[in-house]
């Protein structure tokens, strides 16, 4: 898309349910500067900084995208029906898929593009998380449960009781903790990764349906659909700390810009994302986007050419 060394920039990649789009957004320049056609109600997202390559779930067309960023090259792969939470493997490039009708994961080479195996898990499985040493985090609303599955052996290891409606499993690399967004309690279940133990539910605001983890601040912040507000989170003490109120209406997919000090909030009623600063939380800019924006997952790509 570039050719100027110093041209390097964060990026941020948008699904947009309504218009069936992914958006690309300049953050530096703090502008779209793409808008890619992609299967039916694309909602979960995955980037691979590997490779600039980008996937999107699409529940209303049963298909996942496969975009890469470079030439803006798309594959569609099958990955069962009604594909939810997206997440890669990625020496392999294996992608799992939660199947939200069909209470399953599946488990797509991304390469050959076949579906290699399918793991039941429970009743309306949604986001995921994929840690590295190769533990699957899947939260299961229907049951109010989050399984644990060895993603190596694809058994499942254990069964964690969290809030109701759990929907969004979130973490980072640089954090022991895991977080899930219950959306029917309004709290965020805290789970440590490698002893898989609740540690503490958090309460919040009304319907959290995603976070983005601080990796300087060790702050956590949450975005609440209903209330229009992002609730954040002090990770050490586990403890809501302040509430941003009317960020924007029906806020949901929410990630981080460090190079460029910014919070990204995807805002799915108004039709934009916008941009805030990372130390003040003051709005910097709202930029308009295709329609019905959601970005569920992480979905900024650093150091874009």
């Amino acid at each position: 898309m570039c050719s100027n060394a110093n041209s390097k920039r964060d990026i941020a990649i948008i699904t947009n349910q309504e218009a069936n789009k992914v958006d690309i957004i300049d953050l530096k320049n703090q502008k779209v500067t793409s808008q890619i056609l992609v299967g039916k109600k694309p909602a979960g997202i995955v980037v691979d900084s590997s490779d600039n390559t980008i996937y999107t779930s699409n529940p209303g067309s049963n298909n996942i995208s496969k975009i890469n960023l470079t030439n803006f090259d798309q594959k569609l792969l099958f990955a069962g029906k009604s594909p939810m939470g997206i997440q890669l493997e990625r020496t392999e490039k294996i992608l799992f898929v939660s199947n939200w009708f069909e209470n399953q994961i599946s488990v797509v080479n991304t390469l050959t593009n076949k579906i290699i195996s399918k793991i039941n898990v429970g009743k309306f499985p949604a986001g995921m998380y994929l840690t590295d040493s190769n533990l699957l985090f899947v939260a299961i609303k229907g049951e109010n449960k989050l399984t644990v599955i060895n993603s190596k052996s694809l058994e499942i290891v254990k069964r964690i009781s969290v809030g109701k409606a759990p929907y969004g499993v979130f973490s980072s690399s640089e954090t022991d903790l895991l977080f899930v967004t219950n959306v029917q309690s309004n709290t965020v279940s805290i789970i440590n990764k490698k002893t898989l133990e609740l540690i503490k539910e958090v309460d919040v605001g009304s319907w959290p349906y995603q976070t983005a983890f601080n990796k300087n601040t060790k702050l956590l912040y949450v975005t609440n659909q209903r209330d229009n507000s992002i609730s954040i989170i002090d990770t050490k003490e586990y403890t809501k700390i302040k509430t941003l109120y009317d960020v924007c209406e029906y806020p949901e997919g929410i990630d981080i810009s460090y190079n460029e000090n910014l919070i990204v909030v995807a805002c799915w009623f108004e039709d934009n994302i916008i941009l805030l600063d990372l130390k003040s939380y003051d709005l910097i800019k709202k930029i308009k986007v295709s329609g019905g924006p959601r970005s569920f997952g992480n979905f900024i790509l650093e150091g874009y050419e």
